[in-house]
């Protein structure tokens, strides 16, 4: 479907619930709508808002629905820095279109009875507020196995075991939806099967806010009846 074409099929569904006389909206406006939908149809279904409570490979169906933004980066961590928040982490900065981690992975390096060794190890993401318990806990804190992750505004942290040392950062993510637009001809990226999906979802919004609006506008009236 072509921005065009969700532009009319926008509108013609619209027009097949007109019995309140909703009104016309301009092209600039139908884009925002748009926009707004396809990030929120895009969120329903990586994770599990949706109407049938199934989230992203949980079925074949989400499984395409999504796989046209969901991309892979091999990443190098940066060289230490004051603002760490161990000796033994290390900033990377994720790709600029990142919204949402789907499988990460880091390469570690080590030495192992004197054979120099690197392998892929587990993440476990952890919050800050857990990094103190978690950093002591001997279970639980960074080993030759495993590294903790820390999100940081646009960057992950990795915190990593002492004698071993960060390689690489491999990464599968949800992209963020490209801001579609009539002007540009700029469409969705998914798959052509939920493009009238994420129009419906638009159509859902613009109903929603209409709605409001007019209750903004009768509840001073309902209001005073009471007084």
């Amino acid at each position: 479907m072509t921005i065009s074409e969700a532009h009319l099929a926008f509108k013609f569904g619209l027009d097949k619930v007109d019995s309140l006389n909703y009104p016309n909206f301009l092209s600039e406006e139908i884009d925002l709508l748009l926009n707004q939908a396809y990030k929120r149809w895009v969120k329903q279904r990586y994770g599990n808002t949706n109407i049938k409570r199934e989230s992203f490979e949980e079925t074949q169906k989400r499984t395409e629905d999504l796989k046209n933004i969901v991309k892979t980066a091999v990443l190098t961590p940066q060289a230490y820095s004051v603002d760490n928040i161990d000796t033994n982490s290390r900033f990377i900065v994720l790709p600029t279109d990142h919204w949402f981690n789907v499988q990460e992975r880091v390469k570690l390096s080590y030495t192992c009875g004197g054979v120099a060794t690197q392998e892929y190890v587990q993440v476990r993401p952890i919050q800050h507020v857990e990094f103190d318990k978690v950093i002591s806990d001997e279970f639980k804190k960074p080993d030759n196995t495993k590294v903790l992750r820390l999100m940081d505004n646009g960057k992950v942290e990795i915190i990593y075991a002492s004698g071993t040392s960060v390689v690489e950062y491999r990464l599968r993510y949800i992209k963020q939806p490209v801001t579609v637009s009539l002007t540009t001809g700029v469409t969705f990226e998914t798959s052509e099967h939920t493009h009238q999906e994420i129009v419906d979802e638009a159509i859902k919004i613009a109903l929603e806010d209409i709605e409001a609006k007019r209750s903004n506008t009768f509840n001073p009236l309902i209001d005073n009846t009471k007084e």
